[in-house]
C-alpha cells in the first residue's frame, strides 16, 4: 500500500464531503432567505390590514358628512318627515356601507394572499432545510462511496 493511494483514497473521501456539505450550506442560506421573505409577507399583511382599518374609518366618517349633508339639504327643503326621502335616504346610506364593505372584502383578501404567501414560503423553506441534511448526508455516502472505488482501484480492500 503506497502513499499516493491513500492519499487518493483520503482525496476522494473529502472530496463528496466537502461537496455535501457546501450543498447543505447553500441549501440552508436559500431557506434562510425563504424564511425572511415569508416575515416580509406576514408584516405586509398586518400592515395592509392597519391601513384598510383606517380607511374604513374614513370612508365611514365621509358616508355621515355626506348623509347628514343629504338630510339637512333634505329638511331644508321641507321633506325631512317625506316617506320617500327617508327611503331614499336610507338606500343612499346602506349603498354607501356597502362600499366600505366592499373596500374592506378588498383588503382582507389581500391580506390573506400575503399570509397565504408566507405559508407556502415557509413550507418551500423546510423542505430546503430537509434537502440540506440529505444533500449533507449525500455527500458522506458519496465520499465514501468514492474511497471505497479508489482503494478498490489500488487493490487496498484485499
Amino acid at each position: 500500500m503506497s502513499w499516493v493511494s491513500v492519499g487518493a483514497v483520503a482525496l476522494n473521501f473529502a472530496s463528496g464531503l466537502i461537496k455535501g456539505a457546501q450543498q447543505s450550506k447553500s441549501y440552508k442560506a436559500q431557506a434562510k432567505l425563504m424564511e425572511q421573505q415569508a416575515a416580509v409577507y406576514r408584516k405586509n399583511a398586518a400592515l395592509l390590514r392597519r391601513n384598510g382599518a383606517r380607511n374604513e374609518d374614513i370612508m365611514r366618517s365621509g358616508n355621515r358628512a355626506q348623509l347628514s349633508r343629504a338630510a339637512a339639504a333634505g329638511g331644508e327643503a321641507g321633506m325631512g318627515e317625506s316617506a320617500t326621502f327617508a327611503s331614499g335616504l336610507a338606500t343612499t346610506a346602506a349603498a354607501l356601507e356597502q362600499n366600505v364593505l366592499n373596500a374592506r372584502y378588498q383588503t382582507e383578501s389581500q391580506a390573506e394572499n400575503y399570509l397565504y404567501d408566507a405559508l407556502l414560503t415557509e413550507e418551500k423553506a423546510k423542505l430546503l432545510r430537509k434537502r440540506s441534511e440529505n444533500s449533507f448526508r449525500n455527500g458522506l455516502i458519496g465520499g465514501i462511496n468514492s474511497a471505497l472505488s479508489t482503494a478498490n482501484t489500488y487493490d487496498m480492500l484485499k
